[in-house]
């Protein structure tokens, strides 16, 4: 073991690994390190302008990783993970909105822990909280804004609060922007540059670990982390050692395959791979999850402003944004421009006719298709997810769809995805918010140099293995064209549409051809009882392991409702706040 040693051992600069080496770091005794595969990328203007986020998707702070050839969906779908300080929150859009679970981890627990990563920026100047990560809110001020929440408050579904947590209807989404700069706001510049300079805080970019080196002190004792294992900019292999604690905060994809290679996971898996098996957890990398969305487009009417000349990056409308940032911080440079959203239910699931047809639905599944969904999962937690599912579908009160809205072409059924269509369009992005296919994530190699690469392991999301979520998402789609076709005044600036999606079957096809993944996943790891399917307990200790712990979206037994960058900040200060409780 190498004579460097610290008490605490972050793997992963991601998201969660920042707020931990800051939150951790506030104890001037604790001697912290973050070790983070990537670079740090805080100057980088691709990263701190808003509008740019979709320019890193095949940049260098993205792992790129890909799925497997995905049977519902005849192909196979990107999967942006972040390589970079400051993780997914470094490349991601910005958009902050907030049965299974463990003890200490209730929504009072959660949300007191939440609010204590952000502060709220909202109109005239008023503020919320005093957290690092700023976030600000804006009202609707353009024609498509006003148009899109007076259009759903005309068909039933009045305005809300995206951070009460209670939805259902539209709303202006925070983003995670600093108001004084015009700039993201993430984890890197909120979390970790004002601590920078402690003396007890050391980070490591460019570093792949390779290994937790684990020792079982007797056949019946708990594991314990000595060290980790971890290739330096140069490419040698070096060790440290650690005094108390190893924290992994590498991301749903990377959490597991760290576990795996360390020896931590399915017996059969590494035995095969002539890994030594440390603990036996077959549900290591299993439960995966993400949300699929699709979209339709609608062509707008000539006289109604759109961004349609930006998206298609036309010199005069490119000019004109650079230089309405540059004097003033506004324009379509100073925002994700996915802020005009909405949780919507499904209502027609809510009457006894529609209960009732959901649970033949439910019903009719051909009980042999659970091995090929996800062959691990216990029948509890399968019964548990497909329950909780059902509740959510038919209760008016919760939303089972999240629904963002764009005044440009968005290239759902195109070409090629960097297509932008002539003319003025608007685009509703439907994404299925509780899917219940789940996939996994498995090494394929022990080899450590796969480590900092994205070979060497299989990542395979099941995407329509249940056959609810394509049903589900087919009707959301069916239900967006008809309640956008009601929406006064949101209809009068559109041009006259006709409708494709009465028929299901015709909307079921639709779907599998344009459905896609979005970047929120999550399950990997997952916090709950050991013998339903966890991996990490209430206090993300992994079973088996007295001080290995795991901490970021992959401990989330059910995907959010939404984009899971609130829920990650939350999980992140939570998770300190008992790290500190249980070493100090």
């Amino acid at each position: 073991m190498s004579s460097e040693t610290y008490d605490i051992v972050i793997i992963g600069g991601g998201t969660s690994g920042l707020v931990l080496a800051n939150r951790l770091s506030e104890d001037p005794n604790l001697h912290v390190i973050v070790l983070e595969s990537g670079e740090d990328r805080s100057g980088d203007l691709n990263t701190l302008t808003p509008s740019a986020w979709p320019l890193l998707s095949n940049s260098p702070a993205n792992w790129t990783f890909h799925t497997a050839p995905q049977k519902d969906l005849g192909r196979q779908i990107t999967v942006p993970q972040g390589k970079a300080l400051g993780g997914s929150s470094a490349i991601n859009s910005f958009l902050f909105t907030s049965t299974l679970g463990n003890a200490g981890w209730d929504y009072t627990a959660y949300e007191k822990a939440l609010k204590k990563s952000f502060t709220l920026h909202k109109p005239f100047g008023v503020t919320e909280g005093k957290g690092p990560l700023q976030l600000t809110l804006a009202t609707p001020e353009s024609v498509w804004q006003k148009a899109w929440i007076d259009g759903l408050k005309s068909v039933g579904f009045p305005e809300t609060d995206p951070l009460s947590g209670h939805l259902g209807g539209p709303n202006i989404a925070p983003e995670s922007i600093d108001p004084k700069t015009k700039q993201r706001s993430y984890a890197a510049n909120a979390y970790l540059d004002p601590v920078r300079s402690r003396p007890n805080l050391t980070i490591r970019t460019e570093t792949t670990v390779t290994k937790v080196l684990l020792e079982r002190p007797s056949s019946a004792g708990d594991a314990v982390a000595k060290g980790v294992q971890f290739t330096s900019k140069d490419g040698s292999s070096q060790t440290i050692g650690v005094r108390k604690e190893v924290i992994i905060s590498a991301g749903a994809i990377n959490s597991p395959r760290l576990l795996e290679l360390s020896g931590i996971g399915g017996a059969d898996l590494l035995q095969r791979l002539g890994i030594n098996v440390v603990v036996d957890n077959p549900h290591v990398g299993e439960n995966l999850q993400n949300h699929l969305f699709t979209g339709l487009v609608f062509e707008a009417r000539d006289d109604v402003e759109t961004i349609d000349a930006f998206f298609r990056q036309e010199p005069a409308a490119v000019a004109a944004a650079m230089q309405e940032y540059g004097t003033k911080g506004t324009g379509p440079l100073s925002t994700s421009n996915m802020i005009t959203m909405a949780q919507l239910p499904l209502p027609e699931f809510h009457t006894e006719a529609g209960r009732k047809e959901l649970d033949q639905l439910l019903g009719a599944l051909d009980p042999d298709s659970d091995a090929r969904r996800s062959p691990p999962t216990t029948p509890a937690f399968a019964a548990a997810h497909q329950t909780f599912v059902r509740s959510i579908l038919t209760d008016p009160s919760e939303a089972l769809g999240n629904y963002v809205f764009g005044s440009a072409y968005a290239p759902f059924d195109a070409p090629s995805p960097t297509y932008r269509a002539p003319g003025k369009h608007v685009s509703v992005a439907i994404e299925l918010s509780h899917p219940l296919s789940r996939g996994s994530v498995h090494i394929t190699s022990a080899a450590p140099e796969h480590a900092s690469t994205n070979e060497g392991l299989s990542i395979d999301s099941r995407y329509f293995s249940h056959p609810l979520d394509l049903e589900v998402l087919a009707r959301q789609v069916r239900f967006t064209e008809d309640i956008i076709s009601r929406a006064e005044p949101l209809t009068r600036y559109l041009k006259p549409y006709t409708k494709r999606f009465t028929d299901l079957e015709v909307t079921k096809d639709y779907v599998r051809r344009t459905a896609d993944g979005a970047y929120h996943y999550t399950g990997t790891c997952s916090m709950m009882p050991r013998a339903m399917g966890g991996v990490v307990d209430n206090r993300l200790r992994v079973y088996g392991c007295s001080n290995l712990r795991v901490c970021d979206a992959s401990i989330v037994p059910l995907e959010p409702t939404a984009n899971p960058q609130a829920v990650v900040y939350g999980v992140a200060e939570l998770g300190a706040s008992l790290i500190k409780e249980d070493i100090l």
